[in-house]
Formats: C-alpha cells, sequence, structure tokens
C-alpha cells in the first residue's frame, strides 16, 4: 500500500460527501447503562438465562446470570470513599461509562475509566458468541481482583485504563493511567505504567513503569498503537499519543525501552477547538489523540498517520525515525514529518485505525456524530473521502474505532453529555456497531471495488 502525499488540500468533509447508497455499520450492543458481573462468582452461570421484556436477564431456575443488585459488585446509596474498605466494590451505575471497545475472537472488550468513583472495574469483556446484545453485563477481565482500584503491594491491578490495543501475538496493551478522577480533582493512586495480558492464558505477562522523562505534569495517555508481526513477536513496538502534553511515547518491547518524541504537529489546532456534540457547545484543547500504522514496508518500517483531537489535518511519519530513539529524540526533524493534508471544517476526530489489505483509513468524527473513511491508496482529495455512517441520535460521539481482521469496530457513548449535562438512564445511551469493512464502505467513496 502506497501513500500518496499530496500538496496541503482541505477538504470540505461536511458538506461534500453524501450518504447515498452506503451500506454503513450495523448496531451490535446497546445498553442503558452499564452493569458488571463477576465470571468467577457463583452468580455467573451462563447457561439457560432468559431475557426479560426489557431486555435484562432474569433468573431461570438455578442458573442465571444477575444485575449488580444481586452481585457482590453492588449499588450504593453512600457517597464513595476513596480510602473506604469498599472501594474496590463501590458501584454507581451513573459513573460508568464505556470509553474503549476491541476484539479478540469471541471477547468484545469493553474499557470504564475511573472518571469518576464508583467504577468497579475498568477492563472487562462481553461475549459475541452469545445471544444478548441489550445491557449484556460486563465481565471483568482477567477477573474483578486485578481490576481493583487498591491492591496490596504484591497484587497486580489495573487502576484506570480508557482504551486496548490487540496485537498480531493474541496479547493485550493498555496503558494504566494510576488516577482516579473525583468531583474533577485527579488523585495519582499508582504509576503510569504499560500492561500486556496474554489472551490466551489471561495472565499479564510484562508491566512497564514509564520514565519521568516520557512524561509531563499534564500527560494522559488515552490510545495504544502496537506494531509488531506474527512471526517477530518480541521485536514489538508501542506509540502511546499524549493529548495533553502534546508529544509521542515510544515503547521497544525488544529493548525493554521508552523515549519521548517532541514535534510541534502533535498541538493541538486552535482554530479547531470548538465542538459541539449532543446539542451542548464547547471548547476542548486535546492535542495528538490517534494514530493509525500502514502495513509494514520490506524493511520493517511503516508509515504513522496521526491527528490531534482538536484538529483538521492529518499528518504523517515513518516509524523508521521513531523507532529508531537517537533519530526520535532529535530537537529539530527536518522534513520527518509531513502534512498530508486539511479535512476541513467539523472534522474532528477522537480515534482512527486504518484497515492494512485495502489501505482503507476510517475516521471516528465526533463533531459530526459520524464515521468517516479515506482510501490512502489516492490522493487527498474530495472524491476519494466518504461518510461511512452518520446519526445525530444514535451515534452521538463516536470514542473509539478499531478494526479488527476484516471487521470494523466503533463505540459510541454521548460523552459530552455525560459530562456537562446528565444521561437519560431509561433510554440507550452507550453502543458498539460492527460490520465488514467492505460492506461498510459500500457506495461511499471509499469503495475500492468500484
Amino acid at each position: 500500500m502506497k501513500l500518496l502525499v499530496s500538496s496541503l488540500l482541505v477538504i470540505l468533509f461536511y458538506y461534500n460527501i453524501c450518504l447515498v447508497g452506503s451500506i454503513g455499520l450495523n448496531e451490535e450492543f446497546t445498553w442503558t447503562r452499564i452493569t458488571f458481573v463477576e465470571r468467577k462468582s457463583r452468580y455467573y452461570r451462563p447457561k439457560n438465562v432468559e431475557i426479560s421484556s426489557k431486555g435484562g436477564y432474569v433468573y431461570s431456575g438455578g442458573d442465571a446470570l444477575v444485575f449488580p443488585e444481586d452481585d457482590p459488585v453492588s449499588s450504593t446509596t453512600n457517597r464513595p470513599d476513596l480510602n473506604g474498605d469498599n472501594a474496590n466494590l463501590e458501584y454507581i451505575y451513573e459513573n460508568n461509562i464505556p470509553m474503549g471497545a476491541n476484539r479478540w475472537k469471541n471477547k468484545l472488550f469493553i474499557t470504564i475509566p475511573r472518571r469518576r468513583l464508583g467504577v468497579p472495574s475498568t477492563l472487562n469483556y462481553v461475549p459475541i458468541d452469545k445471544p444478548e446484545r441489550h445491557n449484556v453485563p460486563l465481565i471483568p477481565y482477567p477477573d474483578l481482583k486485578t481490576n481493583a482500584m487498591r491492591a496490596t503491594a504484591d497484587q497486580e491491578h489495573i487502576i484506570s485504563t480508557y482504551r486496548v490495543a490487540i496485537d498480531a501475538c493474541d496479547r493485550l496493551w493498555t496503558v494504566d493511567t494510576g488516577i482516579v478522577e473525583t468531583l474533577g480533582n485527579q488523585t495519582q493512586l499508582g504509576e503510569q505504567r504499560i500492561i500486556i495480558i496474554d489472551l490466551n492464558t489471561d495472565k499479564i505477562i510484562k508491566t512497564y513503569r514509564f520514565k519521568d522523562s516520557d512524561l509531563t505534569h499534564a500527560t494522559v495517555l488515552a490510545m495504544t498503537v502496537v506494531d509488531v508481526t506474527s512471526n517477530n513477536c518480541d521485536d514489538a513496538y508501542a506509540y502511546f499519543p499524549d493529548l495533553a502534553g502534546f508529544g509521542l511515547v515510544v515503547y521497544s518491547l525488544k529493548k525493554d525501552e521508552s523515549w519521548r518524541v517532541k514535534h510541534n504537529y502533535f498541538y493541538l489546532e486552535p482554530q479547531a477547538g470548538e465542538f459541539r456534540i449532543g446539542g451542548i457547545p464547547f471548547q476542548w484543547n486535546d492535542g495528538v489523540f490517534s494514530a493509525a500504522l500502514t502495513d509494514a514496508r520490506a524493511d520493517g518500517s511503516r508509515d504513522m498517520i496521526f491527528h490531534s483531537m482538536a484538529g483538521t489535518h492529518l499528518y504523517v511519519v515513518s516509524t523508521k525515525i521513531l523507532k529508531d530513539k537517537d533519530l526520535a529524540t532529535r530537537s529539530y526533524h527536518e522534513d520527518d514529518f509531513k502534512v498530508l493534508g486539511d479535512r476541513g471544517p467539523g472534522s474532528q476526530t477522537s480515534a482512527s485505525d486504518l484497515h492494512k489489505s485495502s489501505g482503507i483509513l476510517f475516521l471516528s468524527m465526533v463533531n459530526q456524530n459520524a464515521v468517516g473513511c479515506w482510501d490512502t491508496n489516492k490522493p487527498f482529495e474530495p472524491k476519494n473521502f466518504g461518510i461511512v455512517q452518520r446519526n445525530d441520535s444514535t451515534m452521538v460521539y463516536p470514542a473509539d474505532l478499531k478494526i479488527y481482521q476484516d471487521d470494523i469496530i466503533v463505540l459510541t457513548n454521548s460523552m459530552p453529555v455525560f459530562l456537562y449535562s446528565s444521561l437519560n438512564y431509561d433510554e440507550i445511551n452507550f453502543r458498539v456497531w460492527m460490520n465488514n469493512v467492505y460492506e461498510a464502505v459500500k457506495g461511499t467513496n471509499c469503495d475500492n471495488s468500484i
């Protein structure tokens, strides 16, 4: 796949693209509110489960999945205490908002960062091979104990994570921010570190604490991108955009070393900081937020396409630069980093990912409640961009977007309404959308079968 870099071009994404004939995405999972069940508890009995008329689980003889009010992970009427004896089991459904979604085989991973107290588990999954699709309780992964907010010194645990990456070697990568947010304040309960889990054994196989030089006082690492091939699993690299510290952290698994990359393209674009989502106007100043990798060249290098949340440009840099510590940490990069182009007003994007075999880049465009696409085999021109799906009612704030094999996965969560207003928990608030990549882009400008 050859990435065609054109001269700087502004694409009026919002106005020039239509949905005529497109197939788009399928609504696969929905939640009015998030609930949990512990798979190893006596309450987790997935046989003979019946579904109530409201889409919830009910008892069926002695075997049932139950909601948390009947489970040790239960709702509390008391104000959560960060230092209380039951802090790990506090559950307040209003404080649980899913932020990330990814897939491995029959598991759909859902992350719930501890942006507020009352989140019993931050890393979870739901089974994809079951018929239930509405208000399915999340199962803590790998278990509830590993998701404890507080733990003993010898216990591995994950305090808070935003999103996960699944690599070609059946490993889950994520960043534990170590931060719990309470009433607008941040409490650092643990060190910011990388967690790697073997998905075949459900065991944490590697942790790595970021160095002080990797981070700033404002660092937020909410996205993980892994660069590895299945025939060379030990030589993996991971890239972590720092959306608030305006940088990129690179980690080499083989060297067990990390370094920070600085560049002006990692900053926000001030003119693109205005948002209006869910009827709520606001300003955000998030810088580099997400990155997507092209297929590997013969020398093992790829192109990394990246963007800011408060921004409308796409940029690119070769991983040959990023993986070389000396080259990556230079104070002046000359022309290592390039501008691909400006997608135009209203194209601010949270997450992006690239389907490598087709060369189609997918973009979750939060200011349009839409998923967009670009055929990167073709120039950065309006005719090569498209809208996969847009809906101002059901796709409010696409927070995460991932490619798994030939499928696209998108999570929408109405987060600005959660932050600045209030959600109606009698209505569907959270959705996971899926489809085959080629089916999703049919009828759009990204349909390269036309």
